[in-house]
């Protein structure tokens, strides 16, 4: 397979991706089909697979406004993410399943958190090649990767947690308790820690003198030994892309399955008892519809989840498969797009919340509008009703 990239260019690396075949890494990314470096290349640039060009116009087209939408849509997920933790963790809201979903939503701020500098440094700030900047690129290297494993599989955890509590209804309390889910989440952090050590240890902070401008320049690399970085690059490539990227969502697709199923299951026997039990089957239908309500709004979280994390998957296991070449053709014009979609994902969690879960929605009102509505009412009534008339003011709020 012809190698159509010079010496002198730095081939590209896309921090959110395992699968990595770059030897240089400017500060921490230099992507090949950057317009910073594309121009460079014109005579070198050759292309073995259909619609590869086409990938490449559409991702210099989309290149020079992804950094003000990704730094646009972290600043609204972290805020979002936040509210999460806060209705989340209130005492009316304390459940197995609302502690992963805020487990989920500080592994998802985490990642915005980390990715808003990225954005900033490398979109609009490009031409820093400081060691503090290298430093933060090492860090996001590490850090990023490890957040978002980690709400993988938190995302896994939260359907298989339902799943035994629709499945087995007498035993779903002590399956699925509070206590289960907080050992839960350590595991899967820990789990993710011990998975994320080939991302760990295979790369560096590597330090490039330039005698002619007399000019220091760090870059975050990968190891030296072109050994160690071929074995720790193929054991990242496999254990990520299979135990981040396609188990999971393997596994999601299979749980949203058997949710459904229990769903139409406990349905019917709603319906039979219903028909069995006429005088005592209101509290017994309030409660269903509560259940399969939150069963629905953890449903929509998986599949929304699936939808944006499986291509990226897919295109990984190809790249795998069919090596370099579609790496540089397919995966990496498509690299920021990915990244869109998994910041998207990260923080729309909160408008699924809202739109699907009453309690939710009520104790976000409690906490965030109606403390608003009644500070504004009581200023309102210090200045313009000075009389009787308050009292029935302060009744109306």
């Amino acid at each position: 397979m012809t190698n159509w990239i010079p010496e002198q260019t730095v081939v590209t690396y896309d921090p959110m991706s395992p699968w990595l075949n770059s030897t240089e890494l400017p500060f921490s990314i230099i992507n090949a089909s950057d317009p910073r470096n594309i121009q460079q290349q014109e005579g070198y640039r050759r292309y073995y697979y259909w619609g590869a060009e086409n990938l490449e116009k559409f991702r210099l087209w989309y290149f020079n406004g992804h950094g003000y939408l990704a730094s646009i849509i972290c600043v609204l997920g972290i805020i979002a993410n936040g509210v999460n933790i806060i209705v989340l963790t209130r005492k009316n809201m304390m459940s197995a399943t609302n502690m992963i979903l805020t487990a989920m939503a500080v592994a998802d701020g985490l990642t915005m958190m980390a990715y808003l500098p990225f954005a900033i440094l490398y979109y609009w700030a490009s031409d820093d090649q400081s060691r503090g900047t290298a430093e933060f690129f090492l860090f996001y290297i590490y850090f990023s990767v490890l957040a978002h494993s980690i709400s993988i599989w938190l995302t896994v955890t939260l359907a298989v947690f339902r799943y035994l509590f629709i499945r087995y209804p007498r035993r779903g309390v002590i399956l699925c308790s509070i206590e289960r889910a907080k050992l839960s989440v350590v595991l899967v952090f820990f789990a993710n820690l011990f998975v994320c050590i080939p991302n760990f240890i295979g790369h560096h902070v590597k330090h490039h003198f330039d005698p002619e401008r007399n000019v220091s320049t760090y870059q975050a690399s990968t190891r030296d030994s072109p050994r160690v970085y071929a074995v720790i690059s193929r054991i990242n490539f496999w254990v990520i892309s299979s135990l981040v990227k396609l188990l999971p969502c393997f596994l999601l697709i299979i749980a949203s399955i058997l949710l459904v199923r229990c769903m139409q299951e406990a349905e019917k026997r709603r319906k039979n008892l219903r028909k069995k039990s006429r005088p005592n089957c209101k509290d017994s239908d309030s409660r269903d519809r509560k259940t399969n309500r939150t069963t629905r709004m953890l449903l929509a979280v998986v599949v929304l989840f699936v939808i944006c994390e499986l291509p990226q998957g897919i295109v990984g296991i190809f790249v795998g498969i069919l090596g370099a070449q579609f790496e540089r053709d397919v995966y990496y014009p498509l690299g920021e797009l990915f990244d869109i979609i998994a910041l998207v994902n990260n923080g729309i969690n909160f408008i699924l919340y809202c739109t699907m879960s009453k309690q939710f929605r009520e104790t976000f009102v409690l906490l965030f509008i109606k403390p608003l509505h009644v500070g504004h009412s009581r200023r309102g009534q210090f200045i313009l009703v000075p009389n009787h008339n308050s009292n029935t003011q302060c009744t109306d709020v």
